[in-house]
């Protein structure tokens, strides 16, 4: 993934690009608006990461008919300024000074809109690469690659159904600074191939069209068409997910009142066999719980009519429901409302977007805990 910074602070910059580098992120720097406006228009970015005059370029930007994510680091840190800023068409906006980790997570989520992927994990065959920990696997033994070889093994895999020429490599996955060859591309991919054979993958498992490019070959239980088959979002259970027995389903109720995310849930958490009970309606909390009998309860800290805090609370007073494990997944991030909920009786609290991934290993987690204590 190459992010174009825009930037004109040295010590931010610095700051930035060693966070963004270690999360294999590519990063070109410019610090002025005209050569944000030169490389923006001129090369092929995932995301724009926009602060010296960040508005009006953002506005630029989009009046241009520039559809690449864009978030905007303001040091007006006001309503206003991030009212301002959504409004000339950027997709986030955040206050400086801002927490590192919180701008990775929500560089995460802007890359996973804007590529319209609900799952994380990456799959095809018997490899396994999980962008949410950097972890890589074939045939579920743990492989070590650096930076590159990393970075060329998750671009193989976004771009899969077509063929990648050696410059479309270098453009990618190097910044406009680095002058590599394509001797460079010829030599990682050789290394990249060495250690995924060394862990019983095919030898052509990244095959080559001499004089064109490289592509993944498909596996043999996909069918070829023409070109590989897309990435298959699918979870094998050889990679030590939680996964929930098929015959004993894990029950998990969820009050939340975002419809749309309680229409999704579902189907995002499907891998792991979960049976699910979505209800927006906090009143008809009593009735559906006592229908369900959930192994999980999780719940909307932010909700119109009884909110999770308030739900929480009362089951923890109840007897017949004070141990039912209480998780808590909300939009809110401040930490007054994560310490309401911890003494509102809440065995943890999530942020939203969250990995399904992440959310389901939680989940099970608790379970596990529970279950040790019985």
């Amino acid at each position: 993934m190459k992010i174009l910074l825009v930037e004109d602070d040295d010590v931010l910059i610095t700051l930035l690009t060693k966070h963004l580098t270690e999360h294999h992120y590519i990063v070109d720097v410019v610090k002025n608006r005209e050569m944000g406006w030169n490389y923006g228009s001129t090369f092929e970015y995932d995301l724009m990461i926009l602060d010296i005059d960040g508005i009006d370029l953002c506005h630029h930007f989009r009046t241009e008919g520039y559809t690449t994510p864009i978030l905007l680091l303001t040091a007006q840190n006001t309503s206003t300024a991030k009212v301002n800023g959504l409004d000339a068409g950027a997709d986030d906006c955040m206050g400086k000074p801002f927490d590192v980790p919180e701008l990775i997570a929500r560089i995460r989520a802007l890359l996973r809109r804007s590529n319209g992927s609900c799952f994380p994990l990456l799959v095809w065959g018997d490899l396994l690469l999980n962008p949410s920990t950097c972890e890589v696997s074939y045939n579920n033994q743990s492989l070590t690659l650096t930076n590159k070889e990393y970075e060329l093994l998750e671009l193989l895999l976004h771009d899969s159904q077509h063929l990648l020429s050696a410059d479309e490599i270098l453009d990618r996955l190097w910044s406009s600074d680095q002058f590599p060859s394509e001797a460079t591309v010829r030599s990682h991919v050789r290394r990249l191939r060495h250690k995924l054979v060394a862990a019983g993958a095919p030898s052509d498992f990244i095959a080559t069209v001499h004089g064109r490019g490289y592509y993944l070959k498909a596996p043999d239980n996909a069918p070829e068409i023409g070109m590989p088959n897309q990435i298959k979002h699918s979870i094998p259970n050889s990679f030590n997910l939680p996964q929930s027995n098929s015959q004993i389903a894990t029950k998990v109720m969820v009050v939340d009142n975002d419809i749309d995310f309680l229409r999704s849930l579902p189907n995002l958490l499907k891998p792991w066999h979960f049976k699910i009970t979505t209800l927006a309606d906090s009143q008809e909390f009593w009735s559906v719980l006592q229908a369900v009998s959930p192994d999980v309860l999780m719940l909307e800290a932010n909700m119109s009519q009884v909110n999770g805090l308030e739900l929480c609370q009362a089951l923890r007073s109840n007897p017949d429901w004070q141990r039912l494990p209480v998780l808590f997944l909300s939009v809110i991030t401040d930490a007054n409302t994560q310490n309401l909920a911890f003494s509102a009786g809440a065995d943890d609290f999530l942020y939203k977007p969250i990995a399904p991934i992440d959310l389901a290993n939680r989940i099970h987690n608790r379970l596990q805990r529970i279950r040790a204590y019985n």
